[in-house]
């Protein structure tokens, strides 16, 4: 089967969507025709429909076995091509370069005009409301700055400092005015912010001199570290409306800073999504861990050179059944060990619904560990006890093989022992050691809500196991039942 890799969907349904709209002008006359194409295309749909479930039971019960190897590799090959080099937010890279003024005068001359606008806005005849949004280039991603050869951050210089205390006056002024001032938005990009400057934000919120409405904070690429963070937690504190908390491409870097930043995220009543991307978490797996218990329901972890140290916190974190429903762990270094350890701490997890780990080191033998957690076939027990709550697992950008992961995750429990049992040789794996006399019940289990999805199916079951199965035990076992167990006639 060949790969067919995913890429201009999107596109493809925007320009579907405009050809649909360009075709409402056309006349009455021709919407008999366009009805019966559209009901030959609907035939056509169940057709293909039913030829790819066939598909996806085939691949679902035989992918442990290892007929799919191939297209697991070839998709996951093209996905380790697709990674893009590492950028370490470490404290090297953030040294300044030996002509910083130099090339920080662009930067510097638009974040004046920026800090300046800020500052304008709380003039007297105005509503005394702001957005601190303050960024350089038009490009906040860091790997694309470097690319393009350009300054990946405007460093601090002491002139900022006078347009911070003209901000921080004017606030105040208007606080004399019996007017709170309320920052509407605060989103900081490819600028340098200095811890001080994050504990006089703080100070404000606390002294009631202005409130906090953001429902997103946004700190992208700021040199952010250390003392840094500790205030960037009084942040969060005092952000009621908080619920999306961002913190790329800057440094988690000490115990003490992960624990402040971690207890604020547990404790506060409405985040819950965090994006750490670039925080180089990966150096210190006691930092990853203490992160991980902040207990959001969607962290995204991505690019922080995870390894197997940090996936056996992972795993354990997982295991332990946390109210966390999605992570992130996509352009990481996991490989197919720490596959298998994920997939047995998320077959005891019943919270999480979504997970993403593209573009690891995995290979066939990862993907197929991992899709053991949610379809373990060795037994029927196994297949109970596997996870059912999991809706997505995003491990490759391929079509074809996230059309067969997609299609397994919707099966629940019954579904998928039905479909284990569809096979004459699974019936032989499956039921041969199971007692006799739980035979008939082993087979009118999937009788219930399953027959309306695959009846002819369910009776193929009944009809292959009764031929194939010893039927002078089963009726020896018949007779031993006591003959008040038995149905009564009736007459």
């Amino acid at each position: 089967m060949d790969i067919d890799i995913d890429i201009d969907d999107e596109e493809e349904e925007e320009e579907e969507e405009i050809d649909d709209e360009s075709g409402e002008g056309d006349d009455m006359g021709d919407l008999g025709d366009d009805d019966d194409e559209e009901e030959g295309d609907d035939a056509d749909d169940d057709d293909e429909d039913i030829v790819i479930d066939e598909i996806v039971e085939q691949f679902t019960r035989t992918f442990h076995n290892g007929d799919y190897d191939r297209e697991f590799d070839d998709a996951l090959s093209f996905d380790r091509g697709a990674i893009s080099p590492d950028i370490r937010p470490t404290q090297e890279s953030y040294n300044k370069p030996d002509d910083w003024r130099e090339r920080n005068r662009s930067g510097l001359t638009n974040l004046k005009r920026q800090l300046q606008s800020c500052i304008d806005s709380l003039a007297p005849d105005l509503s005394g409301s702001f957005d601190l949004r303050l960024g350089s280039n038009s490009r906040w991603g860091q790997q694309q700055l470097l690319r393009d050869n350009e300054e990946p951050i405007v460093w601090h210089e002491p002139i900022l400092d006078e347009y911070w205390g003209e901000l921080e006056a004017e606030i105040h002024q208007q606080r004399q005015q019996e007017i709170v001032t309320d920052i509407t938005c605060i989103q900081i990009t490819n600028v340098e912010i200095k811890k001080e400057r994050l504990a006089a934000l703080v100070a404000i919120f606390r002294s009631g001199r202005a409130t906090n409405s953001s429902t997103h904070v946004n700190f992208n690429n700021a040199n952010i570290c250390g003392e840094g963070i500790i205030y960037l937690s009084k942040l969060v504190d005092v952000s009621s409306q908080l619920h999306t908390f961002y913190l790329r491409y800057n440094r988690i870097d000490n115990m003490e800073s992960a624990r402040c930043l971690s207890r604020s995220l547990k404790t506060h009543t409405r985040i819950d999504q965090l994006w750490l991307t670039h925080c180089d978490l990966g150096s210190n797996p006691e930092i990853l861990s203490v992160i991980l218990q902040s207990d959001i329901k969607h962290i995204d972890i991505e690019n922080n050179n995870i390894d197997s140290l940090g996936a056996v916190q992972i795993a354990e974190y997982l295991e332990s059944n946390p109210p966390i429903r999605r992570i992130d762990l996509g352009h990481n270094h996991l490989n197919d060990n720490d596959a298998i350890f994920l997939s047995r701490a998320l077959k005891r997890n019943t919270n999480l619904t979504a997970i993403n780990m593209h573009s690891n080191n995995f290979t066939s033998i990862g993907v197929k560990a991992l899709l053991t957690c949610v379809f373990d076939s060795s037994s029927l027990n196994a297949i109970s006890e596997s996870n059912h709550t999991l809706t997505t697992i995003e491990i490759v950008h391929c079509r074809y093989v996230n059309m067969f992961i997609y299609r397994l995750l919707q099966l629940d429990r019954t579904q998928k022992i039905v479909l284990a049992l569809l096979d004459n040789d699974s019936l032989i794996q499956y039921l041969a050691h199971v007692p006799v006399g739980l035979i008939s019940e082993v087979l009118a289990f999937p009788h219930g809500r399953v027959a309306d999805l695959c009846p002819h199916k369910c009776f193929s079951i009944v009809y292959s196991t009764m031929r194939w199965w010893n039927m002078p035990m089963l009726y020896s076992y018949h007779c031993c039942v006591k003959s008040d167990t038995k149905r009564k006639r009736t007459d």
